[in-house]
């Protein structure tokens, strides 16, 4: 009997930054309009990254385009960075992670990968997208980037310097279940 592999639970998920500024609440003067600063034209850049789970350890890269490509080599980045692990990779139903053309790489590595689709419509069991949600309030909302170059560095520093402790009660971990996880790992 061969020995039993570790294994981790990677939520994986993408999303979008816009040199505008996301729309959200904020607080003003009564009878003042908060007024936020666009650059007229907007520019995108996409997030593609993943959370293991229970560890937290997380990677992440900024694309100019979300295409199948680069799924695969955030993929390939993954796979190097657990060669002895099993990854079960939690993603929903994207047309850039069901497509045909990933599964030469998912073949090629299905003895250490294992895709697990969410159902659709169901955000809210991947827990990548409680940090995307909290990443926008706190660094995008009603906030003007001098250039989407800077909007990204300040999300990148942001994933950084997010304290673990809250990162870990954002994936809704309890600080009993936090103590018990450093111990593990």
């Amino acid at each position: 009997m061969a020995p039993q592999k570790k294994a981790v639970f990677i939520y994986f998920d993408e999303t979008d930054l816009h040199w505008c500024p996301d729309k959200g609440k904020g607080y003003q003067l009564i009878g003042h309009q908060q007024e936020v600063m666009t650059p007229g034209t907007d520019e995108v850049k996409y997030i593609i990254g993943g959370v293991a789970y229970p560890s937290g350890e997380g990677l992440y890269h900024i694309y100019d385009r979300k295409r199948t490509m680069e799924v695969e080599n955030w993929l390939a980045a993954v796979w190097m960075m657990y060669p002895d692990t099993f990854i079960f990779l939690v993603w929903d139903n994207a047309s850039t992670h069901t497509t045909d053309m990933l599964l030469p790489f998912l073949n090629a590595h299905q003895e250490q990968i294992c895709p697990v689709f969410l159902p659709t419509y169901s955000p809210w069991l991947n827990l990548i997208e409680r940090l995307w949600r909290q990443m926008r309030a706190d660094v995008t909302r009603n906030h003007f980037f001098a250039s989407i170059q800077s909007s990204c560095f300040a999300v990148v520093e942001w994933l950084t310097q997010l304290p673990f402790s809250r990162f870990m009660s954002l994936m809704g971990i309890s600080k009993e279940e936090q103590i018990l996880i450093e111990s593990y790992l």
